[in-house]
């Protein structure tokens, strides 16, 4: 069962925060947000982290974090948060397609419900200095010379107040924008749809401390025991064949079955989240003194803690920028700066995340992979290497084996 968390409080009124001036709002309190919130007060900006949501909140995706995640997490001073949350090592990954089996073990990572890592890092966020505003929604509004307008709603009551800069870290299909026609986000085409649903009791033979992943032609289905040893499941799956098999929980049973995996007898009656489609990207990461962080910046259907990781790393990059923006009001070298940092970031490891999701959309040829690992297990050294390595080096020592099933 899910251990018992305490809400995180707002630490000022909707109406006090009206007509006031803001160093930074940060629209969005998920990882991205509010590391760059953290990072930015603990530099000495005014900080503004606002989110429509109240704390704790269920969400089952990013609940696995990587050796890159866990690395900026000790880069910043933050590397005991996930003890203390009691977040559950990882040892393995075990990918399954068609009835084989490859097992790879992993030196880094832990899985950690969304309830607690969330919780914890608001906390670390108003420790260094934020203001924190729940259950609002913010809408980005008219820009002057040296500052934006921002647009708060709760419930019947809308307040205003202005920033010198803001930090959008919304997520996957956020609006923030007053004038839609302002927001410049794309979608493929071809995108999956993000699923997923957290289960209070699992079968047995999905262990803890292995992340279980089950391939399929209609997309992927992900399984890791929790810190209170929940189960949870997310999966990414096409929304046509979603339709075509009666529902999310149908297809995902499906995709299990294929993969030779078993079906949580609770899968079909639990209560199933969505998300907008996954693989998206903005024209501008930054523009008219925003800028976009984590998921509202771009998404590649990235895996095993790979969209955390991306979403701490920009938090804590994004942070000098916009204080620097504070001191010499460069707004055109700050909205460059920001691009050409989050193009060092992100940009090789989405493409390999690109690479590897397309290759998962091949059962087939994922076969074959599996195959060879169990002949020349060091092939997928360098892919998982890759994936769970530090931002600044190559941290992760991985060892991979495989068995025929």
């Amino acid at each position: 069962m899910a251990l018992p968390e305490p809400r995180v409080a707002a630490t000022i009124r909707l109406d006090e925060v009206s007509g006031q001036r803001w160093d930074l709002v940060v629209i969005g309190a998920g990882p991205a947000g509010s590391m760059a919130a953290r990072e930015a007060s603990l530099a000495g900006a005014r900080v503004l982290l606002v989110d429509r949501a109240s704390f704790p909140r269920p969400k089952v995706c990013g609940c696995c974090i990587n050796g890159a995640a866990i690395g900026v997490l000790t880069d910043v001073g933050l590397g005991d948060l996930l003890r203390h949350n009691c977040a559950q090592q990882l040892h393995a990954v075990r990918l399954a397609s068609a009835g084989r089996i490859a097992n790879i073990r992993l030196s880094e990572g832990v899985s950690l419900s969304r309830e607690r890592f969330d919780t914890a890092l608001i906390q670390a966020a108003i420790d260094a200095g934020a203001e924190f505003l729940d259950q609002t929604q913010a809408l980005i509004s008219n820009v002057n010379a040296d500052a934006r307008a921002v647009i708060l709603k709760r419930d019947m009551t809308e307040q205003s107040a202005a920033a010198k800069s803001i930090v959008v870290a919304g997520g996957l299909g956020c609006r923030v924008f007053a004038e839609p026609s302002s927001d410049e986000r794309h979608a493929s085409p071809a995108s999956r749809v993000g699923a997923g649903t957290v289960l209070d009791v699992a079968p047995a033979e999905y262990c803890g401390g292995t992340i279980y992943m089950a391939c399929h032609k209609h997309g992927y289905v992900g399984l890791v025991r929790l810190e209170d040893d929940r189960l949870d499941i997310a999966a990414a799956l096409d929304s046509d064949a979603i339709k075509q098999h009666g529902g999310i929980a149908k297809l995902a049973a499906q995709i299990l079955t294929h993969a030779g995996l078993s079906i949580p007898e609770a899968m079909d009656d639990a209560n199933w989240h969505g998300t907008a489609k996954l693989t998206q990207h903005r024209e501008h990461v930054a523009a008219e003194r925003c800028f976009f962080i984590g998921d509202a910046a771009g998404y590649v259907e990235p895996f095993t803690g790979e969209g955390m990781a991306w979403a701490l790393a920009s938090g804590r990059a994004v942070a000098p920028i916009v204080v620097d923006l504070l001191q010499d009001d460069g707004e055109a070298d700050a909205m460059q700066a920001w691009t050409d940092q989050h193009r060092r970031l992100i940009a090789r490891r989405a493409r390999l995340c690109r690479y590897v999701s397309r290759m998962l959309r091949y059962p087939a040829v994922v076969s074959v992979a599996v195959r060879l690992l169990a002949h020349a297990p060091w092939l997928a050294r360098p892919v998982v290497r890759s994936l769970n390595a530090s931002f600044q080096a190559g941290r992760a020592n991985i060892v991979v084996e495989s068995e025929k099933n």
